[in-house]
């Protein structure tokens, strides 16, 4: 199984399980929190749950808009872009037709070098006229193999999926940087089926370093071009020296998804939240972990919702 396919299955068994655990977390806090909103006894245990539901409720709902809005984005900017199709020339039809993609091109007059694969149920392809004209037809074939994986694996189906799972799952921040590791893999799964078609690196590697300088200018929403600068770097790594691009989850991430999935647990499934047991001591330490990292996680939702321009 490829790198790519292990990071996917272990954001997807990551994302279930830290579900589940939350879904319990709020089958045990709802009747409490109902229960003080509707006037009943403020104990410890009803405010508390009646902050969590609220901290929940308000991450939750910045993740999905922040996802809504890159979604529509998305779809604006391929609208767009198709709008500006131009017919498929002798030269790319004949290279697509020789790496089996007849008919799943399209063409877009645009002078920024990019290409990505897009749609879900019938995967297509775009080119950029800027792209065409910058690549010989040897890389230009490379691009076209490196893009045939993305349409065969599915891969802007399961880009949206993990996107989804990292705005609803914003107080277990691993699972974000399980999504830009996702990210890198797919990319460098995808070069390494295309130079496994291809015999060799240099095309593809060649390709790279032309549209490299212009990858800042390309920005496609929740689609990633085959030039994307967050991922290109690493890819010529892999291509030139071999480098694996190992999985690097960040000290504070660890500790917050962590701490956060454990508070969950003890408060959904310990005698914790009975009144006749629960005291301030018992449960000031799993409450301040869920709420460090639903604060934690609200904010960087909150980030993406407002100081990220839809594009």
């Amino acid at each position: 199984m490829r790198t790519a396919d292990r990071a996917f299955g272990l954001l997807v068994l990551l994302a279930l399980g830290s579900s589940a655990l939350l879904i319990a977390l709020l089958a045990a806090l709802l009747p409490r929190g109902f229960a003080l909103a509707s006037g009943g006894a403020a104990d410890i245990s009803s405010i508390v749950a009646l902050l969590v539901l609220i901290l929940a409720t308000f991450g939750v709902s910045l993740g999905l808009t922040s996802l809504f809005k890159q979604l529509l984005a998305t779809l604006s900017l391929i609208r767009t872009l198709l709008s500006r199709r131009v017919t498929v020339s002798h030269r790319v039809g004949a290279i697509a037709a020789a790496t089996g993609l007849e008919g799943r091109i399209d063409v877009v007059r645009d002078v920024r070098p990019f290409s990505f694969c897009y749609w879900f149920r019938r995967p297509r392809i775009c080119l950029s006229t800027g792209l065409i004209k910058r690549l010989d037809d040897a890389e230009l074939r490379a691009v076209l193999l490196h893009e045939r994986y993305h349409l065969q694996q599915r891969d802007p189906l399961r880009l949206v999926v993990a996107r989804y799972f990292a705005a609803g799952l914003y107080v277990v921040p691993v699972v974000e940087e399980l999504v830009e590791y996702y990210t890198v893999q797919k990319e460098v799964a995808a070069d390494q089926a295309a130079v496994g078609a291809i015999g060799g690196v240099r095309e593809l590697a060649s390709a790279l370093f032309k549209v490299l300088p212009d990858a800042d200018d390309v920005d496609l929403g929740l689609l990633v071009p085959v030039g994307s600068l967050s991922v290109t770097e690493a890819r010529i790594d892999q291509l030139v020296d071999g480098r694996s691009v190992p999985l690097a989850l960040s000290r504070v991430s660890i500790a917050l998804s962590g701490g956060a999935l454990f508070a969950a647990a003890v408060l959904a499934f310990t005698d914790g939240l009975r009144p006749a047991a629960l005291t301030l001591p018992a449960l000031i330490g799993p409450a301040s972990l869920l709420l460090a990292a639903a604060a934690s996680g609200a904010a960087h939702q909150l980030r993406l919702v407002v100081l990220r321009p839809a594009r």
